[in-house]
Order: structure tokens, then C-alpha cells, then sequence
């Protein structure tokens, strides 16, 4: 005997009835899934604020003092070059050269600098390279106090790592950043010894996690919550395995982006909370199989060439590596109206391409577009007036990323 429901549920009507609120359900959940991003396809452009002459070499970092409109370019061979902006581009007001860094052969060099979270009080900065011999990679304070040669012989090391056998001249050290955690982030590449990355007695193809000293005596201190801190036979200065040439750290909330450049099949973006992570290298490239590894949440394969076929400015050249620019934060004073908001910028330094990522609370990225072109980008930061601005190592140039015009 069959029940009323069942008989009714026959009926065309009630068919009628649940097709078309199963429809609204489903018109309403993907309007949650997939929101409407705003189309940003290339929307940015560039202006050239300072030239080659009046810059390193070979730029390779740019980073704004906290707070003021002055900002620091470092040169591959350990030139630091010092400006403040104005009102059509920016006046140098000084140099200095970081001994030991030169002649920085290949790839290698003064690439990296950061400043303390305290640094209005102590007047701490911090710089990280590859010396010119290619024996060491190094992480160094300065005290921004006096003049430029007090600022040299200020000088303290807080960390040095051997490169073991330093027969090529790259996948050295290349970033540091601090995390909202207040410690000190740095990353070492495999120096060419792809074995290293997963060595847990070495520091060699890891991302580091310290507590810098900042005393006289420069040297830093564990922090009590890093991830190895007990396992027997692992350096506890490690954060995360696994890293082969880890070229720009970005932090973003309680989260560090590393960009890792790959071998001859991808290029990796990794994104790092604190525990213990492990990113594959040299064991696998690109996405890992098994358990125990972390897998990227960007990932750009050699084999498909799709990013450089949306960019309408197409490279000549066949080289990759990615490289990260910003991450930008809601601001009062954003010239770029909103539309790079919560956004992760993502660059290949010889592709060209420069792409904006949505972040998610999650830490994954969505919704990845492309933005401008302009080839041998190898760092950004944002000024004090909201602007996204960066340098490129060859065809030197410090650049700011504009709206075109509508």
C-alpha cells in the first residue's frame, strides 16, 4: 500500500515544484563559490621613476623605510643605493657598499633586505647574500644610524651557512622576511646539491626560522616554538625541507609565500604556517605523490605555456623563474581603486608576465590574471602613498605600476 507523500511526490505539479527549487539552490551556491572578481586583465602599466644611470648595475631588491617616503635599491655586488621620492621620481641621498659580496659571480649576490618590526626604536635592518668567493650564505644587521660608514662598520652577523662544495655560483640565499610572529624568515637554496634540501643536519635547501640577536654581538636564538626543535639529528633553526632555489619570501598574515624556482618542469609558489612542511625537493617537482609532502598552491608547468600566451607582450626569451611582488592590503589611499585588494602579485623574472592572485583565508590563491608585462622584474614593494613600485636587474630602471588610462 503505498503512503500519501508517495503518491503525491508522482504528481507533475510537485515535480515541477522541486525541479525549480533545486534550480534556485543550485543558482545561489555557485554565486557563493564563484564570486564576481573584477576583470583585471591588463589594466597596469609602468612608469620608469629612476634610470640606469643613477643606479647599481645590476638592481635586485627595493624596500621602503617603514613609514616614510625613503627606500633602499641593493645592487648584486653589494651596492646600496639610498632615495626618497618626489614628486616626478626620487633624489638619491647616499651609498654604501656591503663588503665581502663582491664580485658575486653568476647568480649570486646582495639581494635581500628587510627591516625590524622595531626598527623606529632600534634602527635594525637586515640584509642577506651569497659572498663573492661563493662560500657562504649570510644574513647580516646594520644599524641605520649616523653616517653610511658608520652603517658599514655597524655591520653584525647574525646567521652564516656553509655551502659545502661550492663548484657553481647560485641557488644561494636570496630573501628574508618577518613573519607576523615577529621572527626572522630566511630560505637557503641547495647550493647545487639538490641531496642537501632534505638533509636534516644541514640548512642548506630549507626555510629557516630564527630570533635575531640584538645585542653587540649580532648571532640569533631558537625560537621555543620552531616544529624540529626536539627531533633528534634535525637543526632546529629548520621551519620547512625541501626547497631548491627559493628566490623572493613574501609574508601575509600568519602565513610566509615562497616562490621556488624549479628545475626543468615547474616553477612553485609554497605557502608556509607554522609545523613541520615539507616541499618535495629534490624527491619530486611539481605537485608530490604520497603522503608527508606539501604541495605548491601555484604552480606554473614548463610544458604549458599559457601564462606567456595570455600576456599580449610576448617574451623572446626561453628562461624561467618566478618571483613574488606584493601583497596588497585594503588601504584609504589605494590609486589603484580597489582592484588589487586582498591580491597577490606573482611575476616571472624573464617571462615578463606580472599576474595578480586572489589570496584565500586558507592560504590557497584563486582567480590569478594578468595585469602588465615588463621582463626582469626582481623585486617590489609598496611606497607610502599606496603605490606598487619595483626594479628591474637588467635594462635598469625603479618603476611604478599605474593604472592605464580608461
Amino acid at each position: 500500500m503505498q503512503s500519501r507523500s508517495q503518491t503525491f511526490a508522482r504528481t507533475p505539479l510537485f515535480l515541477l515544484g522541486m525541479l525549480l527549487w533545486l534550480s534556485a539552490c543550485s543558482e545561489q551556491d555557485t554565486s557563493i563559490i564563484r564570486p564576481d572578481y573584477p576583470d583585471l586583465y591588463d589594466r597596469f602599466t609602468t612608469r620608469q621613476i629612476i634610470a640606469a644611470e643613477d643606479l647599481p648595475v645590476t638592481p635586485t631588491a627595493i624596500r621602503f623605510f617603514p613609514g616614510t617616503s625613503q627606500f633602499l635599491v641593493l645592487g648584486k655586488t653589494g651596492e646600496v643605493f639610498h632615495f626618497t621620492l618626489q614628486d616626478t621620481g626620487a633624489l638619491l641621498l647616499g651609498k654604501f657598499t656591503v663588503p665581502d659580496v663582491a664580485p658575486a659571480p653568476e647568480e649570486i649576490g646582495l639581494t635581500g633586505v628587510t627591516f625590524d618590526p622595531d626598527f623606529t626604536r632600534n634602527r635594525y635592518l637586515y640584509m642577506a647574500y651569497t659572498t663573492g668567493d661563493n662560500r657562504r650564505n649570510r644574513v647580516i644587521r646594520l644599524t641605520w644610524f649616523g653616517n653610511y660608514d658608520t652603517i658599514v662598520r655597524s655591520i653584525r652577523t647574525i646567521i652564516q651557512v656553509d655551502r659545502i662544495f661550492p663548484d657553481k655560483a647560485e641557488h644561494g640565499i636570496y630573501d628574508l622576511c618577518f613573519g607576523a610572529d615577529g621572527y626572522l624568515y630566511t630560505a637557503m637554496g641547495d647550493a647545487f646539491q639538490p641531496e642537501t634540501a632534505q638533509d636534516p643536519g644541514l640548512l642548506l635547501g630549507k626555510l629557516l626560522r630564527l630570533d635575531p640577536g640584538r645585542g653587540d654581538d649580532g648571532g640569533y636564538r631558537i625560537p621555543p616554538d620552531n616544529p624540529y626543535l626536539d627531533q633528534e639529528g634535525t637543526r632546529p633553526e629548520i621551519a620547512a625541507f625541501g626547497l631548491r632555489t627559493p628566490f623572493r619570501l613574501l609574508p601575509w598574515e600568519d602565513k610566509i609565500y615562497i616562490a621556488n624556482v624549479g628545475q626543468n618542469r615547474y616553477e612553485e609558489i609554497h605557502v608556509y604556517t607554522l609545523g613541520k612542511r615539507n616541499f618535495g625537493w629534490p624527491y619530486c617537482e611539481g605537485h608530490c605523490d604520497g603522503s608527508g609532502y606539501d604541495n605548491p598552491v601555484f604552480l606554473i608547468s614548463h610544458a604549458d605555456p599559457i601564462y606567456q600566451t595570455q600576456d599580449p607582450v610576448q617574451s623572446s626569451n626561453n628562461r624561467l623563474s618566478i618571483s613574488l611582488g606584493v601583497a596588497y592590503a585594503p588601504r584609504a589611499d589605494d590609486p589603484y581603486n580597489g582592484l588589487l585588494n586582498n591580491r597577490l602579485l606573482i611575476n616571472d623574472v624573464f617571462q615578463g608576465f606580472v599576474r595578480a592572485a586572489a589570496l584565500q583565508p586558507s592560504g590557497a590563491l584563486r582567480d590569478d590574471q594578468h595585469i602588465f608585462h615588463l621582463e626582469f622584474i626582481t623585486s617590489m614593494d609598496i611606497g607610502p602613498d599606496g603605490a606598487i613600485y619595483g626594479v628591474t636587474i637588467f635594462g635598469s630602471q625603479v618603476f611604478r605600476v599605474q593604472l592605464k588610462p580608461d
